[in-house]
């Protein structure tokens, strides 16, 4: 199994998911996670999206030089003009949703964003990408900045860092907290049911009510 994830990354030369690689392998993605993590750790791989989860293999491309000379990857110039035209008609803030409206793949639209960003095409205004230029979209592809498009967010500090640390705490808890609460309820119930079996099939069940043959027989 990691062979053949392994080969899977080798082999793709563009950004990819977690959920394609499993398709691409025939592997239960929650049996290519643990994967992609090791080859995370090992440096095999570059998490280049946290918020889309979306990975590269480290020596895919020269920053540089870019897919224009490096890679099999050919950029289309109208359909990046598209693109262009649905991220400054709309008030997108990440690429999953960009991609949702376009029909597109996330990778698709990453590597287009990626390379839009490169040449100035796109900036962001707070959490908001938005569109600077149009006119040099026949430069896409000749040169790529790894990474550019994960710069463009707002650095947060770590007063904020430790904020949101906390508030995902906070509801890992909460989380947990409701779980544990379905199970006791759960527990309740089948403690009810079989106090029910036990009390209809029972001489007692023509004398008393239930309620009271738990508190005679203390379950209550």
């Amino acid at each position: 199994m990691n062979e053949l994830i392994l080969n899977f990354v080798n082999q793709y030369k563009h950004p990819f998911t977690a959920e394609l690689a499993a398709e691409m392998t025939a592997i239960e993605l929650d049996q290519v996670r643990p994967v992609l993590a090791d080859l995370l750790a090992d440096k095999t791989i570059k998490l280049i999206s946290v918020e889309e989860g979306i990975y590269v293999r480290s020596n895919r491309y020269n920053p540089i030089v870019g897919y224009g000379v490096k890679s099999d990857w050919r950029f289309d110039q109208e359909a990046a003009l598209i693109l262009l035209d649905l991220i400054e008609a709309g008030n997108y803030s990440s690429v999953r949703k960009i991609a949702a409206a376009y029909g597109r793949s996330r990778q698709w639209v990453f590597v287009y964003m990626e390379a839009l960003v490169s040449i100035g095409c796109i900036g962001m205004s707070g959490k908001t990408y938005l569109v600077h230029r149009k006119d040099n979209v026949a430069e896409l592809g000749t040169r790529i900045e790894a990474g550019c498009l994960g710069r463009l967010r707002p650095t947060i500090s770590e007063e904020e860092k430790q904020r949101k640390a906390a508030e995902k705490e906070e509801r890992r808890i909460q989380r947990l907290a409701k779980q544990e609460q379905i199970r006791l309820e759960l527990e309740e119930k089948a403690r009810i049911v079989k106090a029910w079996d036990k009390y209809i099939n029972s001489s007692q069940s023509w004398k008393m009510c239930f309620h009271e043959y738990l508190k005679k027989t203390g379950q209550v």
